[in-house]
């Protein structure tokens, strides 16, 4: 399996994802970033209790639920700038699995 991964701050609601290339299987994919969530919550106590912030969350997870299918990573970046991620924002790496 090819698996590419880029950390991403979601433009509209503000969450932290990570996003999946499956070259092989040909789909992005996104999950929160729970570890950034976590340092967030540390220094922003206050954040966890914001109900903006958490139906922003509440959104972030739907947008988890579904895969997108792109041949290339060429179009997973390009979906992503359409998101309004900045381009220079979008740094895939390769995923090492064992």
């Amino acid at each position: 399996m090819q698996l590419y991964k880029t950390h991403i701050i979601h433009p509209h609601t503000h969450v932290p994802l990570i996003v999946y290339y499956n070259q092989t299987e040909g789909f992005v994919s996104f999950e929160r970033d729970e570890k950034v969530l976590k340092a967030i919550y540390n220094v922003k106590r206050d954040l966890a209790l914001n109900k903006q912030f958490q139906e922003s969350l509440r959104r972030a997870t739907q947008l988890c639920q579904t895969q997108y299918p792109l041949d290339t990573l060429r179009q997973a970046e390009q979906f992503l700038k359409k998101l309004g991620i900045e381009e220079q924002s979008i740094k895939f790496e390769k995923v090492l699995l064992h």
